[in-house]
């Protein structure tokens, strides 16, 4: 039997990008999970979450709608009151490139062993955690929105 030698990578690409979801469908996923709330709202502000923004004065639940769920929650003292503060953190990757010495036994034809240094390149990555989203939550309102 003669399989089409393209149709089974096509089916796995298929298959692959079925599972990655887009921001646009987080989206509407976390409107199904808070339908209550979402159905509550004027069209012009569901139509405004529905395509990923959220304002000043907006609620807890809207930001959740197009964020999701802060990777840090934390207070933040006031004069005036007790703020809750949402953040949104990501991985920045830091390539450092250097040369390591790196050492090796060599046996030698008598029996004896020494060890030979060698300086190869060598690669680290870091994973440095970058904030890229804050709000600022005040009386379950949004205060402020800090992004990168």
């Amino acid at each position: 039997m003669k399989t089409n030698t393209f149709a089974i990578p096509l089916l796995l690409c298929a298959a692959l990008l079925t599972g990655c979801a887009t921001q646009r469908d987080l989206i509407e996923k976390r409107i199904v999970q808070r339908s209550d709330f979402f159905a509550t709202l004027p069209a012009e502000d569901q139509q405004r979450l529905r395509e990923g923004k959220v304002i000043s004065g907006d609620s807890r639940e809207a930001a959740y709608i197009v964020y999701g769920r802060p990777d840090r929650k934390f207070q933040k003292e006031t004069a005036t009151s007790t703020n809750e503060v949402w953040s949104f953190v990501a991985p920045d990757v830091n390539r450092i490139d250097d040369m390591r010495p790196v050492y090796h036994p060599v046996n030698l034809s008598n029996g004896r062993t020494f060890w030979r240094a060698d300086t190869p390149w060598a690669t680290d990555i870091h994973h440095i955690p970058n904030e890229y989203l804050r709000i600022e939550f005040q009386n379950d309102r949004i205060l402020t929105i800090q992004s990168e």
